[in-house]
């Protein structure tokens, strides 16, 4: 063992211990017997691991509820600390993350995939007039013309041309496009269109295939989960909010203030994706 892979907490008789919330994505690992996972990167406030192969993320910004995260209970007032570095051993399972110095027990769940209400095309495409759905650098028109065609060759293509274009763990390109398959997915399923609903599930291995071999592992991780209608908390409201259910422009101006970039990228994504579809369903 070197001297920066430390052991897991059980073995801290002084391990800190907070409770936290998780996504439900994560609940058969989380719950289940003990395995280990390995810090692969961190941030002032994330640490993301890997573990059977799957890419989990702890947090202390609650707001966010990545569907590949747990965080921590705001009101413990405990932080991840900069002790915690790449290589770390951590121990998941039993219903706790436990690091070397704190562990965590999920005391509570929540469901990364929103459940929109039902609407109509026609609805939808009034809701979305007028949302910006590109931002400055990133070129969509490829992607759209592939949403707005049902080509799921197309974008495929498309995605070769977004992965990875920008910089940060989860660059511009691929947020975009994350926030496009979500949409799609999504929202496809609200207006019922089965044509769009049977694409996205052929496009889903070869895509996450594409993003591991093409952008960050934990971007990767996140695109996957869009692919299967996982978002986080600002990006579910939004899309809710363009099913009818929630307040539309509270919620597109809160996705957008997520962060400098991944926000406004984010949210682009889910506009352009939603506009597609009330191009495609109108052929």
């Amino acid at each position: 063992m070197t001297s920066q892979q430390k052991a897991p907490a059980e073995s801290a008789t002084q391990s800190l211990r907070v409770q936290g919330a998780a996504s439900t994505a994560l609940y058969g690992l989380i719950k289940g017997d003990k395995t280990k996972a390995t810090v692969v990167g961190t941030s002032d406030d994330t640490v993301w691991m890997e573990a059977d192969d799957r890419i989990v993320a702890v947090t202390t910004r609650d707001f966010t509820r990545w569907p590949i995260a747990a965080h921590l209970d705001p009101a413990a007032g405990a932080d991840l600390g900069p002790g915690i570095v790449p290589s770390d051993q951590v121990q998941i399972g039993n219903g706790r993350i436990m690091f070397t110095e704190l562990s965590v027990e999920i005391a509570e769940w929540w469901d990364p995939r929103p459940a929109l209400a039902a609407t109509t095309v026609d609805e939808l495409a009034r809701r979305v007039l007028g949302l910006p759905g590109d931002i400055p650098g990133i070129s969509s028109e490829m992607l759209e013309n592939a949403l707005e065609s049902r080509s799921a060759g197309g974008i495929l293509h498309a995605a070769r041309f977004l992965l990875g274009k920008g910089p940060g763990l989860t660059p511009d390109g691929d947020d975009l496009l994350m926030g496009a398959l979500a949409a799609t997915r999504l929202l496809g399923e609200a207006i019922g269109n089965d044509r769009t609903i049977a694409m996205m599930a052929g496009i889903s291995t070869p895509m996450a295939q594409l993003a591991e071999a093409r952008t960050t592992t934990f971007s990767a991780a996140l695109i996957q989960a869009a692919l299967r209608g996982q978002v986080g908390k600002p990006a579910g409201e939004f899309l809710n909010a363009l099913s009818g259910r929630g307040s539309l422009a509270p919620s597109h101006l809160k996705l957008i203030r997520l962060s400098h970039t991944s926000g406004p990228a984010l949210a682009a994504g889910v506009v352009l994706g939603a506009k597609a579809l009330t191009v495609a369903a109108a052929e």
